[in-house]
């Protein structure tokens, strides 16, 4: 991988990279929350069971081989981004987001996450999908609108990296296929990388 494959960009640019996170295990899930969990109860109006998966901020996906990959959403591209933030040969993205350690969480914490997320740490990944949507408008027809990064992992579960999926927004979050928004379904593709 070269050095622009790493840097920020739609999911279908990223088959690269995906080729290489094919059967790599996922040791930890960590989102960069805008706010405090308890103030992401309130300003995101939801249950403190979803902070994990539906606060506004990016997530990284740590690997046991040492790769970091970051993704959140791009609004002007109405699509999910997807970067590396850190490889196993010493390069490091050039803000990286782990440097913000004030207000993280992760997918196993008690409290803010839910026990699903233990089923998806730990394991590998087995497939992965993007999710394109139809466009809404003229405007969103020139746009990319890879809305999801679907990641299936060998135990037979999976969770997305969406793009306003849960509530047909412009937030990213990290979800499983039973948060997407049912009236969004009929206007969504699934598209098989590997």
């Amino acid at each position: 991988m070269n050095t622009d494959d790493k840097k920020s960009s739609i999911p279908s640019d990223k088959v690269k990279l995906f080729e290489v996170l094919k059967n790599q295990t996922l040791s930890k899930l960590t989102r960069f929350s805008w706010w405090e969990s308890s103030e992401a109860m309130e300003q995101c109006e939801i249950a403190h069971e979803d902070v994990f998966s539906l606060t506004a901020g990016p997530v990284l996906l740590y690997f046991q081989s040492g790769l970091v990959v970051g993704a959140a959403s791009d609004p002007a591209q109405n699509s999910v981004v997807i970067w590396v933030e850190r490889d196993d040969t010493g390069y490091v993205t050039e803000e990286p987001t782990e440097n913000d350690t004030d207000l993280t969480i992760s997918a196993l914490d008690n409290q803010y996450s839910n026990s699903y997320w233990n089923k998806i740490v730990g394991q590998n990944i087995k497939m992965i999908n993007i999710i394109k949507r139809d466009p809404q408008n003229a405007l969103l027809a020139e746009l990319q609108n890879e809305v999801g990064v679907e990641l299936v992992m060998d135990n037979g579960e999976k969770f997305i990296l969406s793009h306003g999926l849960h509530n047909n927004s412009d937030d990213f979050s990290v979800i499983t296929e039973s948060y997407i928004d049912r009236r969004l379904l009929e206007n969504l593709e699934r598209v098989k990388l590997m």
